[in-house]
């Protein structure tokens, strides 16, 4: 996706140019800039070519960072400046702006999409529902601070960094004012129950099939592929669309990966890209994709190494977009917690459960996956979000969803789903195995740690495991990423930090 770095009112134009430019070495990664310094007028907007031009009255300065036109993103008027940052739309930002109701106030709210306006009443952002688009703000000097990265509030010293939720519209006047907005939830989604099966499955196909007609103008794209149900067929539905689409798996040598991706990719008869993880691999890119990710909770980090790695070599080649089949475990049941839920609470606990791990995804899994991908050049994109898509899901009963005792015994509909769309059975009912294991980058990660840090290098393996963290922590806290709990030990090993830091 875009990158944006903004700066609201409040402080000099020599300190807020100062700050924006800090913010901004830490969003160059999304591509290149197109910076906009604007001053208000009784009846809209004003954009200037320079800080010396700039009147008494307030301002705000924002730029862009992408690697695609900038006219595809944003159109300036005398009365306001939008930006629709989207993967999905086959048409212009014009276009959408034209497609909006009668209230040319509104803002679109479509899938995977940040739109933001400029105008005579201020700024505003709306983030869409499904979260794949991430967006933080925070204050400082009596200016408000606003950017798609954390790490670009990090860098001029905002440790306590707000984050707008999915579906709501964040609004900052000119004088910096905050106020936020509410539009859409996922709690308003009710189960409905007593739907034929098969009505249900062709719903769900209408509706998946939708979202992946987004990748209709897409010239080549490349899916995240461990050869299970949700990345198979996620290759199967993006190929139908996306003329060139290749498969990307990065994993280690003798992993469970390793012994799946290639015959997964011959029964999609897609081409397979592999990518080697090896522990002086994670080494090396361990601060990047610490820094990436803006995460340091271990398990994020072995499960983010994967896609960082792919992603990199997407990159390399020229691949524009990274298909993720990240959703099907939460919007379906697929994690073997909530088989033990439904069996000892109930149907309708399993399908609370469910709504309640949707409603976060976006920040316990969406927002680190993006940024891992986004980081090395590439988009992210994540048809499973759809919003029509996730509301028919959580829709269904849980006992659609699970088959006690059968195998396999979750994602039951789904693999059905699967098998409808015309996925092979024996991909539609591949076991599931967690990234990080499935990958070998959990194993990795710690043989790292083991081979080159000198403190961990006799350690014991239940040893070993309980210093991981502690050494995540301590890189952290070199690259300046503020973390909740402290470093436990002193280490001595250098880690490359100069060209992450910004300034």
């Amino acid at each position: 996706m875009a990158g944006i770095a903004s700066v609201v009112g409040g402080i000099s134009s020599e300190n807020s140019l100062r700050i924006h430019n800090l913010m901004g070495k830490s969003a160059s990664h999304r591509g290149r800039e197109e910076r906009f310094i604007i001053t208000s007028t009784e009846t809209g907007i004003r954009v200037v070519s320079s800080a010396a031009e700039l009147p008494p009255n307030p301002y705000m300065i924002l730029s862009l960072f992408t690697h695609r036109k900038v006219e595809d993103l944003i159109d300036a008027q005398t009365e306001s400046l939008t930006m629709i940052d989207t993967t999905t739309p086959k048409t212009g930002i014009r276009d959408l702006l034209e497609s909006r109701t009668s209230d040319k106030d509104s803002l679109p709210c479509i899938f995977n999409s940040l739109a933001v306006v400029v105008n005579a009443k201020g700024l505003r952002v709306l983030r869409s529902i499904d979260g794949t688009r991430p967006f933080h703000y925070g204050k400082l000097d009596g200016s408000v601070l606003l950017a798609t990265d954390k790490k670009s509030l990090w860098a001029v010293g905002i440790s306590n960094v707000q984050s707008l939720d999915p579906g709501c519209e964040l609004r900052v006047s000119w004088m910096g004012t905050i106020t936020l907005e509410e539009n859409l939830s996922v709690d308003e989604i009710v189960v409905v129950r007593g739907v034929p099966q098969e009505q249900l499955i062709q719903s769900l196909k209408q509706t998946l099939l939708s979202s992946f007609s987004n990748l209709e103008d897409c010239a080549k794209c490349a899916v995240l592929f461990s050869g299970g149900v949700d990345s198979s067929l996620a290759g199967l539905l993006a190929s139908k669309r996306c003329s060139n689409t290749v498969l990307i798996s990065a994993y280690a040598k003798d992993s469970r990966d390793a012994s799946v991706v290639l015959h997964a990719a011959d029964l999609l008869a897609l081409d397979v890209i592999e990518v080697p993880i090896s522990d002086k691999i994670v080494w090396d890119l361990l601060p990047e994709v610490i820094y990436a990710t803006e995460c340091t909770r271990r398990m994020d980090i072995e499960i983010a190494l994967p896609f960082f790695i792919a992603a990199r070599e997407a990159g390399r080649q020229g691949i524009p977009l990274v298909v993720s089949g990240q959703g099907p475990d939460e919007l379906f049941a697929g994690y073997a917690k909530h088989v033990r839920l439904y069996e000892n609470k109930g149907e309708e606990a399993l399908e609370v459960q469910l709504r309640n791990e949707v409603s976060i995804t976006y920040k316990t899994n969406i927002e680190r996956d993006e940024r891992a991908i986004s980081f090395c050049g590439v988009d992210a994109w994540f048809p499973y979000f759809d919003h029509e898509f996730v509301k028919l899901a959580l829709s269904i009963p849980a006992n659609r969803k699970i088959a006690v005792g059968k195998t396999p015994e979750r994602k039951i509909i789904f693999r059905d789903l699967a098998t409808e769309l015309g996925l092979p059975m024996e991909l539609a009912h591949a076991p599931k195995k967690a990234t990080q294991y499935s990958s070998g980058a959990a194993r990795m990660l710690s043989i790292a740690i083991s081979e080159h840090v000198p403190e961990c290098r006799d350690l014991t393996r239940r040893q070993l495991d309980q210093r991981v963290q502690d050494v995540l922590n301590y890189i952290a806290k070199q690259l300046e990423i503020p973390i909740r709990n402290d470093v436990m030990h002193r280490y001595d090993f250098d880690v490359k930090l100069s060209s992450l830091i910004a300034g």
